[in-house]
C-alpha cells in the first residue's frame, strides 16, 4: 500500500541522497564589481552556458556512502538548439545503486538561454516523465496527466533550479555565476517535485579550492569553478568527480498503461459520473452489466491504494496493480460491478489526499451502484483491496442491514499506525547498519509529528492528514459493529500487510463479532494475488505482464455467488 513511499521515507530520514542544491544561474553581471575596493573578494568570475563546456565534454561523479558506491551521476554540454542559437541544452544521467535491486536510472534534459535562466526540459525514467517550460514568470511542471505552476524570475531575485542527483546542476549553478567570498543565497525549485526552499551558501577561499558549505549540510570543494568533492557529513556521503565515459544506456520513458476488454467477455460498460459536493470532489466511473434480466447482485469495489484509477492502474511510476482482472471476472460472473476513479485519478475531480474523505466517496459511489436499475439492493457486496478493505469495513460496519457480504482482501487487521511503523522497519532495515538507528528514530518522530500535526517534515506534508486519519482507525472496534459474513484473501508473499498477523487478527476480532469468516491463505500470491516464485518487492510490481492468479479469482467469484444465493 505505502511500502514505496516508506522506502522514499527512509532514505529522506537519513539524507541518504540528499537532493544536492543544483540550481540554475543568474547573469553573471549582477554580481557586484571587483574594481569597487569595498566589494568582498571575488574568488570566481562566472562563464556564460556556451562557454561553461567543450560540446560533449562528460562531468561525471560517484556517490559514496559508508564506503560503499550507491550511484552515478553524468552530464554534458550537447550545444545550442537547431534554430534558437541562444538556447543552450544539457544532457544528464543518473544510475542509483539500492541493494537487492536492479540500479534505478534516469535521464534528464535542461536547457538554459545566454544568461543561465531555464527555458524548458525534463526528467525521465521507466517510472515516471517530468516536463517544464518557463512561460514569463511561471515555470510548469507537467507529469503527462497533472501540471504545478511555480513562479520563476531569475532576473530580479537569484533564483535556481534542482532534479534530483543531477550534480551537473549544482555545477552549473556554481560554474555560471560570479563567487564572491561571504554568504550566496537563492531560491530553489524543484524539478523532480517538491515545494520551493531557500539555499544559503558560505564561499570561502581554502588554498587553491573555493569551499561551499550550505545550509543543507553540504562542503563543496571546487577547483577552477568545477567540483572536485561535495559531502554530506550526517549521512556520510561523498560524492567526487571522476572520469568516466558517457554511459551507453537509454532510457525511453515509463510504461503506459491501456485497458480493453478481455476478449469473449459479454458484460457491457456503462460510464457513470458520481455528483460531488462543497467537500467532496465529482468522481468518475463506470458501471458492468451483465446480459440478460435483472435485478442482479452488485459489487462495489474499492481499490488498495486510493491513487489509482478504475482499472487499478496507479502511478507514477506505472503500476498494474490488476483490479481491473478481478472486477471483470465478477462481471462476467453476473454481478453488477460498480469501479471509479480514485480523487485525482482518471476521470475523477482532485480533491485532499484524506482517508474518511475517501470513505465518503466510496459511500457515494454505493449510493451511486444501488439506484442502478439493474441492482437488486438487498444482494449487495463490499469488496476492498488493501487499504481499501478498511474503507470497505467502515462502510459495512455503519449499514449492517444493506450488506450480503465484505470481501477483505490483503487487508490491515491491527491499527494501521503498527503497520506502518513495521513497514518503516523493514524498508530501514535496507539500509547500512550503521545508518539504521538514527533512521529509526528519526521515523519514529515522523510519525509523532504526523499524530500531533504539528512540524511536519517536507516528505510527509502530502501525506499527513491521510496517515493521521488511517492512525485513528481501529479494526476491531468496526468488526464488533459488523454483520456480513467476510472473506479474507490473503497472499504469504505480501510484503506490505503481515500474513501471519493481520489475517489473524481480522478472524479473531470478527470470531468476537460472531461474524463468519472464510480465510483463504495463497502460499505463492503477493500482496496483488500475483504469482511470486522469489521475494516480493516494490520493483516486482513495475514488471510487466503480471496477471491476478485464476484460483484465487475463482474462490472470490465463488464466494461472492454463494453470498448472493444468501
Amino acid at each position: 500500500m505505502r511500502r514505496i513511499l516508506l522506502t522514499g521515507l527512509a532514505l529522506a530520514a537519513t539524507a541518504c541522497l540528499t537532493p544536492p542544491p543544483s540550481t540554475t544561474p543568474v547573469d553573471a553581471g549582477a554580481a557586484a564589481s571587483t574594481d569597487d575596493a569595498t566589494a568582498p573578494k571575488r574568488l570566481w568570475p562566472g562563464v556564460s552556458p556556451k562557454d561553461a563546456y567543450p560540446v560533449g565534454q562528460t562531468r561525471a561523479f560517484e556517490f559514496v556512502q559508508a564506503d560503499r558506491r550507491i550511484g552515478r551521476s553524468w552530464g554534458r554540454y550537447v550545444g545550442t538548439i537547431d534554430g534558437a542559437p541562444h538556447h543552450h541544452r544539457f544532457e544528464t544521467r543518473i544510475e542509483l545503486e539500492l541493494p537487492g535491486r536492479e540500479p534505478l536510472r534516469s535521464a534528464g534534459e535542461l536547457v538554459l538561454d545566454d544568461n543561465g535562466a531555464l527555458v524548458g526540459g525534463f526528467e525521465r525514467s521507466s517510472a515516471a516523465e517530468l516536463t517544464f517550460v518557463r512561460e514569463g514568470d511561471t515555470l510548469r511542471i507537467s507529469d503527462g496527466k497533472t501540471e504545478s505552476e511555480v513562479g520563476y524570475s531569475p532576473e530580479t531575485a537569484p533564483t535556481g533550479v534542482m532534479a534530483h542527483s543531477a550534480i551537473l546542476h549544482e555545477e552549473l549553478l556554481l560554474r555560471l555565476r560570479p563567487l564572491d567570498v561571504g554568504t550566496l543565497e537563492l531560491r530553489l525549485l524543484s524539478l523532480s517535485g517538491g515545494i520551493p526552499a531557500e539555499w544559503t551558501g558560505n564561499v570561502r577561499e581554502a588554498q587553491d579550492t573555493i569551499v561551499v558549505e550550505t545550509n543543507l549540510g553540504e562542503r563543496i570543494a571546487l577547483r577552477d569553478g568545477l567540483i572536485e568533492s561535495l559531502a554530506v557529513g550526517a549521512s556520510d556521503l561523498l560524492i567526487s568527480s571522476v572520469e568516466e565515459p558517457w554511459p551507453t544506456w537509454e532510457i525511453s520513458g515509463p510504461l503506459r498503461l491501456t485497458y480493453s476488454k478481455p476478449a469473449g467477455a459479454s458484460f457491457e460498460r456503462r460510464e457513470v459520473e458520481i455528483p460531488g459536493t462543497k467537500e467532496s470532489p465529482t468522481l468518475a466511473g463506470e458501471v458492468l452489466v451483465p446480459p440478460g434480466e435483472g435485478p442482479r447482485p452488485a459489487v462495489l469495489w474499492v481499490g488498495t491504494t486510493g491513487r489509482e484509477d478504475r482499472y487499478g492502474f496507479a502511478g507514477p511510476p506505472p503500476i498494474d496493480l490488476g483490479a481491473h482482472e478481478i472486477t471483470d471476472a465478477l462481471a462476467q460472473a453476473g454481478f453488477v460491478v460498480l469501479r471509479f476513479d480514485e480523487r485525482g485519478y482518471g476521470g475523477s475531480d482532485p480533491g485532499p489526499l484524506s482517508f474518511i474523505g475517501q470513505v465518503d466517496d466510496a459511500k457515494r459511489a454505493l449510493g451511486m451502484l444501488l439506484v442502478q436499475p439493474e441492482v437488486d439492493p438487498d444482494r449487495v457486496l463490499l469488496i476492498g483491496h488493501g487499504e481499501g478493505g478498511l474503507r470497505q469495513l467502515m462502510l459495512a460496519a455503519n449499514m449492517p442491514r444493506g450488506v450480503v457480504g465484505l470481501g477483505l482482501l490483503a487487508t490491515p487487521g491491527r491499527p494501521y499506525r503498527e503497520v506502518f511503523l513495521e513497514q518503516s522497519a523493514a524498508a530501514l532495515a535496507e539500509l547500512p547498519p550503521e545508518l539504521r538507528a538514527g533512521a529509526a528514530t528519526q521515523q519514529r518522530k515522523m510519525v509523532e509529528a504526523v499524530e500531533r500535526g504539528t512540524e511536519i517534515p517536507p516528505e510527509l506534508e502530502r501525506e499527513a492528514q491521510w496517515l493521521r486519519e488511517m492512525f485513528a482507525v481501529r479494526p476491531d472496534k468496526l468488526f464488533a459493529r459488523l454483520k456480513a459474513p467476510l472473506f479474507v484473501g490473503q497472499g504469504d508473499k505480501d510484503f506490505e500487510v503481515n500474513p501471519d498477523q493481520d489475517p489473524i487478527a481480522i478472524r479473531r476480532a470478527a470470531k468476537r463479532a460472531k461474524v463468519r469468516v472464510d480465510l483463504h491463505r495463497y502460499p505463492d500470491l503477493d500482496h496483488l494475488f500475483k504469482a511470486e516464485p522469489g521475494e516480493s518487492g516494490p520493483s516486482r510490481y513495475l514488471e510487466p505482464g503480471r496477471h491476478v492468479d485464476p484460483a484465487f479469482i475463482d474462490d472470490l467469484v465463488a464466494w461472492a455467488k454463494a453470498r448472493a444465493k444468501g
